[in-house]
């Protein structure tokens, strides 16, 4: 993940940008495009109509490349963006809650702590061995 890190910090703003876009329009989040970078609607809809790119300086840098990251993460955890709304959209019990709800809210790094969590424990286990006799 760190890697992953290290790749979004070097984005441009404008490719963050379309980044972002890309991210949340595969998972069905568009609307909660505001809320996901902490900016206003009309802000939010500037960026739509390519009036203005991604601020660094601005909150809505680090609410973008969480958003990039999720997408990433999560689609590498479940294996395809289908499967990544599915699961977005379902209550989780650990989570307490849908993940898309918690996104976008002070409660998002608990999707993002929990994701990164299956998503090491995943990369650690090492594959079924077969022994052929």
């Amino acid at each position: 993940m760190a890697a992953d890190r290290a790749d979004l910090k070097q984005l441009s703003p404008a490719l963050l940008t379309k980044a972002v876009f890309r991210a949340v329009d595969q998972l069905n989040m568009t609307e909660n495009l505001s809320s996901l970078l902490h900016m206003s609607a009309h802000e939010a809809a500037q960026l739509r109509a390519g009036e203005r790119v991604l601020d660094p300086q601005r909150e809505e840098w680090q609410g973008a490349l969480q958003v990039v990251g999720l997408f990433r993460t999560i689609v590498e955890v479940l294996g395809s963006v289908e499967r990544a709304k599915a699961w977005l959209g379902t209550p989780n019990e650990t989570l307490g809650g849908r993940p898309a709800d918690l996104l976008g809210t002070p409660d998002a790094g608990r999707v993002h702590r929990y994701l990164n969590s299956v998503r090491k424990h995943e990369l650690r286990m090492p594959p079924p061995v077969r022994r052929e006799h």
